[in-house]
């Protein structure tokens, strides 16, 4: 199994992809800034169905989806060869990202289209890469 973490989150790319944490080190990053929230949860769930797991729910940390832009989703997912051998999908994580998926677009579509103003993106960002790394550093153990 490889790691991998689907993001809308530049600071959680940068994170990654400069190795500036050593949890986040041998991990994956599939990064899309123009992703919405339930992009980030489509392309979560297209992999598990391909066999990939949850590493940490993906409605951590209590943060609701109308109070912040960013999502970022950790799985496992098979190597090419294990998925050829045909992985079967993981119950759980199948469960929760369909769950997640129903609650962001629940939750979206009953609250005003929220416009952030720029000076709090940074400040979402920095959420968004700490509940991360924290399910990071605890996958590490």
């Amino acid at each position: 199994m490889k790691l991998l973490i689907i993001t809308n989150n530049s600071r959680v790319n940068e994170a990654i992809s400069y190795n500036g944490e050593s949890c986040f080190r041998n991990i994956d990053v599939d990064f899309d800034p123009d992703m919405s929230q339930m992009d980030v949860l489509v392309r979560a769930r297209d992999m598990i169905h391909l066999g990939a797991k949850l590493v940490m729910h993906p409605m951590m940390g209590r943060i609701k989806p109308h109070e912040t832009p960013y999502k970022s989703v950790f799985l496992e997912v098979p190597e090419e060869r294990e998925r050829e051998k045909g992985t079967e999908c993981d119950l759980n994580s199948v469960i929760m990202i369909e769950d997640s998926m129903a609650e962001t677009a629940k939750l979206l579509q009953n609250t005003f289209a929220l416009k952030y103003d720029d000076s709090m993106l940074p400040d979402l960002q920095y959420l968004d890469f700490l509940l991360l790394k924290a399910g990071a550093e605890e996958y590490r153990r």
